[in-house]
Parts: structure tokens; C-alpha cells; sequence
């Protein structure tokens, strides 16, 4: 197990110095220095979540909560600070996905493990 454990450690840390952690740390800093697209991130998030809790709920949507959402939504997406950060979280979850789905391959046919199992 000492080996595995050994070999998972070099993982964490080639990712963690692959080029997409490191636009992903810079843009996410970028976006920490920025309290306007913050605000409005939080802001979305927020309305986002009103609005799926909603649904999940089955009440109805005020128009006012879905053009809130929408307004938030432009703002966010004019700001290039956000345009900048969105673009390295998904460049780094992209590169998260691919080394997921290789280490699933691998671990196909072992006791318990399947890809169905992970959906």
C-alpha cells in the first residue's frame, strides 16, 4: 500500500503543478481581488439557488426571481475577471475528469467498482 500511497502523492502534486491548476489558482485569485464580480457571483449563486430550490419544490417562479436571475447572469458574464476564472475551472475540471476516468478504466473489474456504479 506504501506504493499506491506513494504514487497518489506524485499525482496530487504533478496536478497541483500542471498548467491548469496554476491558471485555475491565478484566475481564482484574480476573482478573490475583485469584491464587484464576487458580489455578483455570490449574488447569482444565491438567486441561482432560490430558484432550483423552487423547482425542486414544485411552487411556482415569480417573474421578478427568473429576470433577477437573468440580470445577474449578464452582469456576471460582462465581467472579465468571471470570463477569465470560468474558462481555467473548466479547463482544470476538464483535466480532473480525464484522470477520474482513467483511473476508473483501470479499476473496471475490480470487486465493487464499475462504471455504472459511478453514475
Amino acid at each position: 500500500m506504501d506504493a499506491i500511497l506513494k504514487l497518489a502523492d506524485q499525482l496530487g502534486k504533478t496536478i497541483a503543478q500542471s498548467k491548469q491548476a496554476a491558471d485555475y489558482r491565478t484566475a481564482r485569485e484574480a476573482m478573490n481581488a475583485q469584491p464587484e464580480a464576487m458580489t455578483l457571483l455570490k449574488d447569482f449563486t444565491e438567486q441561482f439557488g432560490k430558484i432550483t430550490e423552487l423547482t425542486q419544490k414544485q411552487q411556482p417562479i415569480e417573474p421578478e426571481d427568473k429576470h433577477k436571475l437573468n440580470d445577474l447572469q449578464s452582469k456576471l458574464a460582462a465581467q472579465e475577471t468571471f470570463k477569465a476564472f470560468s474558462a481555467a475551472q473548466v479547463e482544470y475540471t476538464d483535466m480532473m475528469r480525464k484522470v477520474s476516468q482513467t483511473l476508473l478504466h483501470h479499476l473496471q473489474g475490480t470487486e465493487g467498482w464499475s462504471e455504472q456504479s459511478q453514475r
